[in-house]
């Protein structure tokens, strides 16, 4: 039986047969679209989150309340006191705090440790599959936080965004930048790395911005076999061309293909594609 119970965010974009198998409980972030609130995969669905995106109202979203990680945590508690919460970096949301805040609500009943990813998407799902499986073979809570420290280290995040125009609509870039971008035909390459989103490049058509990715990709694997996942906004087809061009560059040891979820569409609009990765070498 397991000492240590697993717990992580939908922003992991962990498929739910992969959540199943490996036993990791998942609080929905909330999206919300004017005066309507969903709950992430729950109350709204992938599709639908698609058709409220390019509706009039550019949809939000916003980190679980404590409540929510309390009702998990009560949950847990009646298997295991140590609980693990491994969640979406704490730079970019405040679901890390809520979950701190509903862990001191429960501390008379379960012991729970909050992990901040610095990560976002499989950045934070690679982390939460390898503590679950470290629990099952019977790790304790710090020994899996060890293993965790070094993995984090070594994932790495690159995206390709097709169009500025959500970044725009967000207000992550004004409308001035949009339009020369457009006019340019400029594709951003963004790095997500230590929980920070940064530029690394910028490709003029959105085929070489997927081929930029696949060059900084094996960069940093080189030869070394690789655990992959390709992520994608509504683009599985896309993605799928994309994992092939993969195997072919890569050493890949497992590939995962993976929706992205709400939380970066929003912002990177349907088509964005992503690549997250870890060598395996420990």
């Amino acid at each position: 039986m397991k000492t240590v119970q697993i717990v992580t965010d939908s922003t992991a974009s962990l498929d739910p047969e992969v959540i199943r198998r490996h036993d990791i409980s998942v609080v929905p972030l909330w999206v919300q679209v004017g005066e309507e609130s969903y709950k992430d995969g729950v109350t709204l669905s992938t599709e639908e989150f698609y058709k409220k995106l390019d509706g009039p109202v550019l949809p939000s979203t916003s980190s679980p309340p404590p409540g929510d990680f309390v009702e998990v945590y009560r949950r847990l508690a009646k298997k295991a006191k140590d609980i693990l919460s491994i969640h979406l970096s704490r730079d970019a949301s405040a679901t890390c705090q809520a979950a701190e805040v509903a862990a001191t609500s429960v501390s008379n009943e379960a012991d729970v440790t909050v992990y901040d990813s610095r990560s976002f998407s499989m950045g934070i799902g690679f982390l939460a599959m390898e503590a679950a499986r470290s629990a099952v073979q019977g790790l304790s809570k710090d020994q899996i936080i060890a293993k965790l420290d070094s993995l984090r280290d070594r994932v790495y995040t690159y995206v390709a965004i097709p169009t500025l125009k959500y970044l725009r609509k967000s207000g992550r870039v004004t409308q001035g930048q949009a339009i020369l971008a457009s006019i340019l035909s400029i594709k951003p390459v963004l790095e997500i790395r230590d929980g920070i989103v940064k530029v690394v490049d910028h490709v003029r058509t959105y085929s070489g911005a997927l081929a930029r990715l696949l060059d900084l990709a094996q960069e940093k694997a080189g030869n070394v076999p690789t655990v992959v996942a390709v992520m994608h906004a509504n683009a599985r087809e896309e993605a799928e061309k994309f994992a092939v061009l993969v195997k072919k560059r890569l050493n890949v040891k497992e590939l995962f293909i993976g929706e992205m979820g709400p939380v970066l569409a929003v912002h990177g609009g349907p088509g964005m594609i992503g690549i997250v990765f870890y060598n395996d070498k420990h």
